[in-house]
C-alpha cells in the first residue's frame, strides 16, 4: 500500500577492447554520441572543494517557486551528551531553529495544519534529529504499525532522507513512527524508474519516540560511521530534506518547500544543502558471523517415473558477512559461505504476455550501493541483474563467498562485486564479476559511466558484456539518457553477429503541465548478458508517454487530474514488421481525501511469427492480431485501519477475450496485527478452439509485532495453474541493530493429488531453518 508515497504525489579472463571496431553502422553513432559527451565531462576540473562549490550553489538562482537552493546552510555542531528514548528534553535544542516545514501535500505552500518543530544537530560521531510533532487531538494519532522498514501512509511518521555525496541523484532515509518503529531505506536515481526505492537495505543507526498528551516526539541518531561520504578539507556537504507525515489528513509538511509538480518527496535533487565540519571520518569494521541448523525434505519422480521419492537432508552451516572501511571513502564488503535463508520469498505471478517476468532483488547483500551497479535500459532490462548469481531455475544454489567493493573520490564513484557459487544440477561451478565506473559531467545532474561484467564457469564457457552509458540534465527538468552495452559469448560466432543494444531517452522530470517521456532502443538477435535481465531478443522499440496535469490548488477536493497517452511499438530485426503495438488513452485523478481514480482504453497488435505458448496451456497461432479493451483501477485512502486497491481489465484478448479482476486488501485490524491479502482472476475464452480458462492467484499475509524487537509474519499463496499451495513463516527476534535470530518455514502442498500418475505426493518440498547472527563492531 505505497503507491502513491511513490508516485508523483510524494510520490573475463580477456580484455574486448580490440574488437571495438566491429561495431556495425546501427551502433556506431550512438558510440560516437556518448565518446564525445565523455570527454567534454573530462575536460572539467576533477576537484571541487567545498568553497568551490558555495561560490557556484551562490551563483545559480533556482527560479521555480518554493525552492531555496542558493545558499549552504550550517548545522549546529554540539558537544551536549543526548539521550535517545524520544522525550526531546536536551537543554540544547532550545537554542536550535526549527526548519520551516511548509505543506506539500495537500495544499502546498501552507503551513502545517499541527505545530511541526523538526530540528537538526551534529557532533563528531552522529547527526542528530528531533520532532516535536504536537497533536490538539492526540487519541487520533495514527499509530498502525510496529513493523521494521513498513513503508505506508496508514500509520504516522517523522525522519529525514541524506543525500551523503551530494551528488543530487542518490541517498538514505530515515525514519520512525509514533510506536517507534524504524524504517530505513536506500534512493536512487532521483526517484526515476521502477527500481529507485530499496526497502530492503539496512544500516546501524537508532531512534525512538513518545506519544504525550501534547502530541508525538520522536528522535534521531545516525553514527556517521554508517553513512558514505566524502569530506574535502575537513569540510562535507551533504543534502538533506526532512519531514512529517500526519496521517488522518494524509498531509506531508516538508523541509525545505516544494510543491506537488516536483514529484516524490524523496527526490535526493531537491534536498537542502548542509556543511558539516571536522566529523568522524572512522568507518565501519564489523564482522558477523551466523550459525544455521535446519533441515529439509524433497520429493522427486523416480528414474522409471513409477512413484516419487522422498529425500531428506539436515543442514548445518556456519558463515560471515564482513563490512570494513578500507579509507574514508571505500568500502568492502566480504561474504562467505553466503546464506540467504531468512529472505522473504517471491510473490507469484502469471504470465499472459510475451515478455519473460521480473522478479525484485530481495537478499541484503546485494543492496548496499546497488544504484551504482545498476545500468538499465529504461525498464527492467539490465546488463546486471544480481539475481542471476545463486539461483539456478528457480532454486538456491551454494554461494561460496565473494566481495563487493564501493569508492568515491571527487567526480569518480566505482564499484566492483566478484562472487563464485558451487555446481548444481547440470550447471558447473561459476564465476561472477561485474565492474562499474561513473565520472560526474558538465553539471551534478549528469555522468558519463562504464560498465563491465563476466560469467565464467569451471568447463570455459564465458559470457563478457560490456557497457557505457550517460544521463545529462539538459534544461530545467529534461534530461537526456543513453545506454550502449554489447555481449560476447564463447558458445557463438563473434565475427558475424548482431550482439549490442542501444537505448535513447529523453524526458522531463517534473510533473507540471506537459510531461513527456521519449525513447527508442535496438536489441540484437545475439544480444547475451548472462549476468543480466532481457524480457525479449532480436527487436527494436519506440516508445512514447505524454500526459497533461493540472494542480487545482488549495480550494478544490482534488489534487491532480490530467489525461495520459502512452504507445509502444516493436519491430523484429529479422522479420522488418511490427511484431507488438500497445496504445493507451487513460485519464488519473486523486482527491485530497486520499482516493486514486485511473481509467484507460487500450488498442494492441500483435503479429505472431511462430505459435505462442502462454500460461494454463494456452496456444495462439500464427496471425496478426488486433484487439481493444478497457481498463480501470481504484486505490481507496491508505490511511485508514482498511483500505484496498482494486483493478479491472476487461476486452479482447488475440482471437479471444479475457477479464481480469484483481483485488488487494489491507486491513490494520490493531498496530500490532495487520492482514494483507491479494486476488488475482483471469477468464480467458477463445471460440475458435471452443475454450475456456480460468487462472487464479492468491495471497494471504499476516503479520503480528509483539514488539519492535520481535515479530511473526506469515504468507500462504495460491496457484491455480500448479493447483499448490506455498506457505511461509518468519518468526524474527531483533534485540539490537545486526543482531537477529530467525526461525523460518517454507514448503508447499499439492491440491488434487491423483490427477496425474503416479499420484502426486502431499509436499514437493519443505524446510526448517534456525538461524543466528551476531555483529562484532571493531
Amino acid at each position: 500500500m505505497i503507491i502513491r508515497i511513490l508516485s508523483t504525489k510524494r510520490r573475463s579472463h580477456q580484455v574486448y577492447a580490440t574488437k571495438f571496431k566491429n561495431h556495425d553502422a546501427k551502433t556506431r553513432p550512438v558510440l560516437y554520441v556518448l565518446t564525445a559527451l565523455y570527454f567534454m565531462g573530462m575536460s572539467v576540473s576533477y576537484s571541487q572543494d567545498v568553497s568551490q562549490l558555495e561560490q557556484q550553489t551562490n551563483s545559480k538562482k533556482n527560479t521555480r517557486k518554493g525552492h531555496d537552493f542558493t545558499s549552504i546552510k550550517k548545522i549546529v555542531k554540539i558537544t551536549d551528551k543526548v539521550i535517545i528514548d524520544g522525550v526531546v528534553n536536551e537543554p540544547f535544542w532550545e537554542t536550535i531553529e526549527p526548519l520551516h516545514s511548509t505543506q506539500k501535500v495537500p495544499n502546498a505552500g501552507d503551513e502545517p495544519t499541527q505545530k511541526t518543530e523538526i530540528r537538526i544537530a551534529y557532533d563528531e560521531k552522529y547527526l542528530y534529529l528531533s520532532g516535536r510533532l504536537f497533536d490538539n487531538e492526540p487519541d487520533k494519532i495514527n499509530t498502525n504499525t510496529k513493523r521494521r522498514d513498513d513503508l505506508t501512509e496508514n500509520t504516522e511518521w517523522c525522519g529525514l532522507l541524506i543525500d551523503t555525496y551530494n551528488d543530487r541523484e542518490n541517498a538514505l532515509a530515515f525514519f520512525v513512527t509514533p510506536t517507534g518503529a524504524r524504517l530505513d531505506m536506500a534512493l536512487s536515481n532521483d526517484i526515476v524508474g521502477p527500481n529507485a526505492f530499496n526497502l530492503s537495505w539496512n544500516t546501524f543507526w537508532d531512534g525512538a519516540s513518545k506519544i504525550t498528551e501534547d502530541g508525538w516526539f520522536a528522535e534521531i541518531r545516525i553514527p556517521f560511521s554508517s553513512l558514505p561520504f566524502e569530506a574535502v578539507d575537513g569540510k562535507t556537504v551533504m543534502g538533506i530534506t526532512t519531514w512529517r507525515y500526519l496521517a488522518r489528513n494524509d498531509e506531508t509538511d516538508i523541509f525545505p518547500p516544494r510543491d506537488l509538480s516536483t514529484g516524490s518527496s524523496f527526490r535526493p535533487s531537491l534536498t537542502q544543502r548542509f556543511v558539516f565540519e571536522d566529523i568522524d571520518e572512522k568507518k565501519p569494521f564489523r564482522i558477523a558471523p551466523y550459525v544455521l541448523t535446519g533441515g529439509e525434505s524433497n520429493n522427486t519422480l523416480s528414474e522409471d517415473e513409477q512413484a516419487y521419492e522422498l529425500e531428506e537432508t539436515f543442514k548445518r552451516e556456519i558463515g560471515l558477512d564482513a563490512k570494513i572501511g578500507l579509507g574514508s571513502n571505500v568500502i568492502a564488503d566480504i561474504t562467505l559461505n553466503t546464506d540467504f535463508a531468512q529472505v522473504e520469498v517471491d510473490d507469484q505471478q502469471v504470465n499472459l504476455s510475451r515478455f519473460n517476468l521480473f522478479f525484485p532483488e530481495k537478499r541484503l547483500f546485494f543492496q548496499e550501493r546497488a544504484s551504482l551497479f545498476d545500468f538499465n535500459f529504461g525498464a527492467f532490462d539490465k546488463v546486471f541483474y544480481s539475481r542471476q548469481i545463486g539461483i539456478v531455475n528457480g532454486r538456491q544454489t551454494r554461494i561460496y563467498g565473494g566481495l563487493r567493493t564501493v569508492a568515491k573520490f571527487g567526480k569518480w564513484e566505482a564499484g566492483f562485486i566478484n562472487m563464485q557459487t558451487a555446481a548444481q544440477d547440470d550447471i558447473a561451478s561459476e564465476n561472477f564479476g561485474v565492474f562499474r565506473i561513473r565520472r560526474r559531467i558538465l553539471n551534478e545532474n549528469s555522468y558519463f559511466g562504464l560498465i563491465a561484467t563476466n560469467r565464467t564457469d569451471l568447463r570455459g564457457n564465458n559470457n563478457t558484456v560490456y557497457g557505457i552509458d550517460t544521463n545529462i540534465k539538459l534544461f530545467g527538468d529534461n534530461y537526456l539518457s543513453a545506454r550502449w552495452a554489447q555481449s560476447y559469448d564463447t558458445k557463438l560466432n563473434t565475427e558475424e553477429t548482431d550482439n549490442s543494444k542501444y537505448f535513447i531517452q529523453m524526458n522531463k522530470r517534473s510533473q507540471k503541465g506537459v510531461v513527456y517521456t521519449l525513447n527508442y532502443a535496438r536489441t540484437g538477435k545475439d544480444y547475451l548478458p548472462k549476468m543480466g535481465f532481457e524480457r525479449r531478443l532480436d527487436y527494436s522499440q519506440l516508445g512514447t508517454q505524454l500526459a497533461y496535469n493540472f494542480f487545482p490548488g488549495s480550494d478544490s477536493k482534488i489534487v491532480q487530474y490530467g489525461p495520459y497517452v502512452n504507445s509502444i511499438s516493436i519491430w523484429g530485426n529479422t522479420s522488418k514488421a511490427l511484431e507488438s503495438r500497445n496504445n493507451e488513452l487513460g485519464f488519473q485523478l486523486l482527491t485530497k481525501l486520499g482516493w486514486n481514480y485511473t481509467i484507460s482504453l487500450n488498442n494492441n497488435k500483435e503479429l505472431l511469427l511462430e505459435a505462442l505458448q502462454l500460461a494454463g496451456g494456452i496456444t495462439l497461432n500464427t496471425g496478426v492480431y488486433n484487439f481493444n479493451s478497457l481498463s480501470a483501477s481504484l486505490v481507496s485512502p491508505v490511511a485508514q485501519r482498511l483500505s484496498y486497491a482494486t483493478s479491472v481489465d476487461i476486452g479482447n484478448f488475440y482471437d479471444g477475450r479475457k477479464t481480469t479482476i484483481s483485488v488487494a486488501p489491507f486491513m490494520n485490524i490493531t498496530p500490532d496485527f495487520i492482514v494483507q491479502g491479494s486476488l488475482s482472476y483471469n477468464n480467458l475464452s477463445f471460440d475458435n478452439t471452443n475454450s475456456n480458462t480460468d487462472i487464479t492467484l492468491a495471497s494471504l499475509k499476516l503479520l503480528y509485532t509483539f514488539s519492535t524487537k520481535l515479530t511473526l509474519s506469515s504468507q500462504l499463496q495460491y496457484n491455480s495453474l500448479s493447483k499448490t499451495y506455498a506457505g511461509n513463516f518468519r518468526l524474527r527476534y531483533n534485540p539490537k541493530e545486526g543482531n537477529d535470530f530467525f526461525l523460518v518455514y517454507n514448503g508447499d502442498f499439492n491440491q488434487d493429488l491423483g490427477r496425474v500418475q503416479p499420484f502426486l505426493p502431499t509436499t514437493n518440498y519443505q524446510s526448517i531453518q534456525l538461524k543466528y547472527t551476531y555483529t562484532f563492531q571493531l
